[in-house]
């Protein structure tokens, strides 16, 4: 019986536990080719030293803010609606703007606007 009594107290612990190290903010705005806001916009973390990736959409007034882990590279992407390539039924996205390297350290929030780069 006292096996048992311990259940309800690890179940809590591991409910409570966050799935990732969360440690760095990453905010911004996503804007169009002529800068205007681009609201509802599929926004991408890049971490260019180990390709890890998430993904956020940009809200009505064009804001995002993904958590990730503090790392030395990464980069923002603002990417198309999915297309269908010929003869596949898997929908893909194109890279339409993308920020220059930056760094986001141990409980920092970085500030990086995306803007689309192609008409």
């Amino acid at each position: 019986m006292t096996r048992f009594a311990s259940f309800p107290l690890l179940a809590l612990v591991l409910c409570s536990t966050p799935a990732f190290a969360a440690n760095c903010q990453v905010s911004g705005t996503v804007y169009d080719f002529q800068g205007r806001p681009l609201r509802d916009a599929v926004v991408r973390l890049v971490d260019l030293d180990t390709r890890q990736a998430r993904f956020v959409m940009a809200d009505a007034q064009a804001a995002f803010t993904i958590h990730a882990d503090a790392a030395p590279d990464y980069r923002l992407d603002v990417l198309s609606e999915p297309t269908r390539v010929t003869g596949s039924n898997i929908p893909t996205r194109s890279i339409l703007g993308m920020t220059s390297p930056f760094a986001c350290q141990t409980g920092q929030a970085a500030r990086q606007d995306v803007r689309v780069q192609i008409e």
